[in-house]
């Protein structure tokens, strides 16, 4: 059971603080209940033809139509389900406008919604009132699809030894009724771990440059893995562990430009990782290609995987660089047209 906070003001006590109650073992079987005139019987819940709830919204009840019921008919037990609730119905349907980008795009129209729903949802103590007919009330927030319900169930004062419970539902997995308090300080420790040992079984391009640590992992209705629901990794690009290095020579402020553009982030030290700052394959060829373009040499793929960091990389530029010099040819220099004329003249002559 989460129980609701009795109360009037609307506050953070009131509103977002429960009371809650762990049954072991524990049934409740609600007798045939009488119901007001107009209001059908509502359907049977938990398969038990005594665990009948009304329907608040269903059966469009109102606070007369229950003191009305409990004054003439002075039923043994009395249970509703999906009682909106005023304290909080505020905040709920705030969530779904916020979902709902196109409904609600000024907060001049969020405002005037909002004061429109001053009256909507019912006061749980109006409902804790109606026990001063002669009744114990259990109010309950509702396990169902209703967001921003609670049950209201009523036992009279006379009748003892019952266990009030909420409406009967499915059952659901024990890490849906609370979090863990320690998963925030795990998952820290867990990445650092998992980058140590990926590190020391697999080469450096392979290491995962990101890392993201969730409770399950989300289901398609057949059970396989929805690749669709998994959230994006962050991406914020982590710095080398040993601090920034700035560069010192030509090639490598080049260099640092370069894996700055093709990583997108805003800094690279000369002794900071590609692909631990999020490079990969398709990547490290956009790099070579800059290189390319940036020095006029022809960089190997396989030097970034070989050289990933820039202090060693610039020197595998640097060396590109020297054996693409002494290899080239003397450059061609044009000459003035006299300067041919006297230079066929000379052929000429030395001919004869």
């Amino acid at each position: 059971q989460i129980q609701l906070i009795r109360g009037r003001n609307h506050n953070e006590l009131t509103q977002f603080r429960y009371n809650v109650i762990l049954h072991l073992g524990a049934e409740i079987d609600l007798p045939n209940l009488p119901y007001p005139e107009g209001i059908q019987n509502p359907p049977y819940q938990g398969g038990q033809e005594k665990s009948r709830w009304l329907d608040w919204q269903e059966n469009n009840l109102k606070l007369s139509t229950i003191r009305e019921l409990l004054v003439e008919n002075q039923p043994e037990l009395l249970s509703i389900s999906k009682i909106p609730n005023a304290r909080v119905m505020a905040a709920v349907k705030t969530a779904q406008w916020l979902e709902d980008t196109a409904q609600m795009k000024t907060v001049g129209q969020f405002q005037k919604a909002l004061q429109e729903l001053e009256n909507v949802g019912i006061e749980p103590e109006d409902l804790w009132v109606l026990g001063e007919l002669g009744y114990k009330v259990e109010l309950n927030w509702s396990d169902s699809d209703c967001e921003g319900c609670y049950d209201a169930v009523f036992v009279r004062q006379d009748v003892k030894d019952k266990t009030i419970l909420p409406a009967p539902t499915f059952l659901r997995p024990w890490q849906d009724y609370a979090n863990n308090p320690l998963q925030a300080k795990a998952a820290r420790q867990l990445v650092p771990q998992l980058q140590t040992y990926l590190s020391q079984k697999l080469p450096e391009y392979m290491v995962p440059s990101a890392y993201v640590v969730l409770e399950s992992l989300p289901l398609t209705p057949n059970g396989k893995v929805n690749r669709r629901a998994l959230p994006a990794p962050d991406l914020i690009k982590p710095e080398a562990a040993g601090g920034y290095v700035a560069p010192q020579t030509a090639v490598e402020e080049v260099l640092v430009k370069i894996f700055a553009e093709v990583l997108g982030v805003k800094r690279v030290g000369i002794e900071d990782n590609f692909f631990e700052l999020g490079g990969h394959s398709l990547l490290a060829t956009q790099l070579v290609s800059r290189v390319r373009d940036a020095f006029g040499v022809e960089l190997p793929l396989r030097s970034v995987f070989e050289a990933p960091a820039i202090a060693k990389l610039s020197l595998i530029v640097e060396s590109f660089k020297d054996s693409k010099a002494q290899n080239q040819a003397p450059a061609l220099v044009p000459i003035s047209r006299e300067s041919r004329r006297m230079k066929l003249s000379s052929l000429n002559q030395e001919g004869k």
